[in-house]
């Protein structure tokens, strides 16, 4: 699921971190850093029988230590948002916690631990297995008493559906299907979402948009940050398999590239545009550029043109299979950050490209 980052470690023992030497470049990278943040994304906690969606308490618990003793700031996730849209500064190394799905094992063991900590979390509430009883979900009782003591809750959908197979029309239903419940049970409806399964489209950001909601999350690896799309938001998925801690210090100290003019506009491939032609444009100067490396999700690293302008071409040489993939593009970034850009994309049933 990240093969991607086996190849980033290989680069960390072979490439040196780049001191940005170009003054005008490192004030305008270092401003920028003030506009990014690290969202990360969990959902099952000690639940080993699930091992791609569960994280070991003792690593969840590593992990927030991690934060609370390293210069971090853990904020709401609404916080961000709000930066993100009004374009003030956030503190330097920004990070959000969420988690996805509101799995029982989210009140009895992550967020004592997020207490004991003093960290915020936002909480994306699916609520049809709320509504149906399943042993493994909380209930609108401990939702409501997790919401007094200030998780914040999230929306994400009734049924957790394919969002993108099953179409414009029945994703609007299933918004609104949960907004009822939503307002039903705690007396208002979120205004952040989170797409289920991370999966999202062009008419799906829009759709999202229109409906009253300050923002989306997405559910691919990258760093958000403000002059991106507030209804495609990257988070960093974290589980038992990937939660070394190298890795998270990876991720925490990870910042965002540059970039705007990003193409194609939309995720969802057809037959005729996989594999994508993506590129961006890179708003600044940054010094070892020639360094970047791009990986898709389903094949070697992609090939990279760079042309005038700060312009970047990303060429993926296969196309890529049915459901989600994605291109990881990561560039040492000095003090021993990485710059990383993440791009989601999807192939959905029935429209898989020719292979030769």
């Amino acid at each position: 699921m990240w093969n991607s980052v086996q190849n980033l470690f290989a680069r960390i023992a072979i490439v040196a971190s780049v001191i940005l030497s170009a003054p005008a470049a490192a004030q305008d990278l270092a401003a920028f850093d003030r506009h990014d943040a690290v969202i990360l994304i969990y959902h099952r906690f000690g639940e080993p029988d699930l091992p791609s969606t569960n994280i070991r308490t003792e690593q969840f618990e590593a992990q927030l230590a991690a934060l609370a003793a390293g210069d971090y700031s853990v904020l709401p996730l609404a916080d961000i948002v709000r930066a993100f849209a009004d374009g003030s500064a956030l503190p330097e190394k920004a990070v959000a916690i969420t988690v996805d799905d509101a799995y029982r094992s989210f009140a009895d063991t992550a967020w004592p631990l997020l207490r004991k900590y003093g960290f915020p979390a936002t909480l994306f509430v699916a609520t049809d297995p709320v509504d149906e009883g399943f042993s493994r979900y909380l209930d609108w009782e401990t939702i409501r008493r997790l919401h007094r003591e200030g998780v914040a809750i999230g929306h994400h959908g009734a049924a957790h559906l394919h969002l993108i197979d099953a179409g414009i029309d029945a994703a609007r239903a299933d918004i609104a299907r949960a907004s009822e419940r939503f307002r039903a049970e705690l007396g208002f409806v979120p205004d952040l979402f989170a797409y289920p399964y991370g999966e999202y489209s062009r008419d799906l950001a829009e759709l999202v948009h229109r409906m009253g909601f300050t923002a989306a999350m997405a559910q691919y690896s990258g760093v958000a940050a403000a002059g991106g799309d507030r209804f495609a938001l990257p988070r960093f998925p974290l589980n038992e398999h990937y939660s070394t801690p190298a890795r998270f210090r990876l991720i925490v100290n990870a910042r965002a590239l540059p970039v705007t003019d990003v193409l194609p506009s939309d995720t969802v491939l057809t037959p005729a545009s996989n594999p994508p032609a993506y590129g961006f444009t890179l708003t600044t100067d940054i010094p070892g550029l020639r360094a970047l490396a791009c990986y898709p999700s389903h094949s070697g690293p992609a090939a990279i043109t760079f042309l005038p302008g700060r312009r970047v071409e990303v060429r993926v040489d296969r196309p890529f299979p049915k459901g989600r993939g994605r291109i990881n593009c990561t560039l040492p970034g000095g003090d021993r950050r990485w710059f990383w850009l993440g791009r989601f994309f999807y192939v959905p049933k029935g429209e898989q490209a020719d292979v030769d």
